[in-house]
């Protein structure tokens, strides 16, 4: 995305300000070359962290000992409201 296409006054390379014009848009798209990759590896991230399937693949143990509880809980907890009706 050059600024200067179509601008023949100003196509010239001796010319310092099109030389910084043409330096800032290099610069510019590493910077978005950069951004892109982070967020990439961003996306990839949170997708590999939010797997909870490998997490119960990785801990089972701990899985089971946690739904136990849980359903406990909520087992206790539903029986205390229908005593109380």
């Amino acid at each position: 995305m050059a600024l200067l296409e179509g601008r023949a006054d100003d196509a010239r390379v001796d010319d310092p300000a099109a030389r910084e014009l043409a330096e800032i848009e290099a610069e510019l798209a590493r910077a978005r070359a950069r951004v892109a990759s982070s967020m990439r590896t961003l996306g990839e991230e949170v997708t590999r962290r939010g797997d909870w399937r490998a997490w119960v693949r990785a801990r089972p143990e701990l899985t089971l000992a946690a739904a136990l509880a849980l359903g406990f809980l909520w087992g206790h907890r539903r029986g205390t409201r229908a005593d109380n009706k």
